[in-house]
């Protein structure tokens, strides 16, 4: 369990890294969205912190991911975001969802394999 924890942590962080970097650098060039998800994109856009919100959020985790520092902080804050990027490819864009489902099962397997971290926020007093 203990290795499958450190390969999941490494293989999120790395991919929260990546697509992070990439948007902060225009490293990678996006393809042009269509259809529903090109008006949900305009909206993001049109927000003007959407995305830039959502990255940073990703690059914090993905350091936290990767580096193992602050890591149960950085798997919760990044539970959003994955929930989203599931929710997207399944009901807007309806491709990718292998990938997405894996993404969101890669952060709620880190989330359980560190469950007596956060158990306590979820007793009754």
């Amino acid at each position: 369990m203990k290795i499958a924890t450190i390969v999941v942590r490494l293989l999120l962080g790395g991919m929260m890294l990546f697509a992070s970097i990439s948007y902060f650098f225009g490293l990678i060039d996006q393809p042009k969205p269509t259809g529903d998800l090109a008006t949900l994109m305009a909206g993001f856009v049109a927000s003007k912190y959407i995305f830039p919100v959502a990255k940073t959020v990703e690059l914090i985790s993905g350091i936290t991911l990767v580096t193992g520092k602050f890591m149960k902080i950085g798997t919760i804050i990044l539970l959003p975001i994955t929930i989203n990027i599931f929710l997207i490819h399944l009901m807007v864009t309806k491709t990718d969802i292998a990938m997405a489902t894996a993404i969101l099962f890669a952060n709620l397997f880190l989330i359980y394999a560190n469950w007596n971290s956060y158990k306590h926020l979820f007793k009754a007093d």
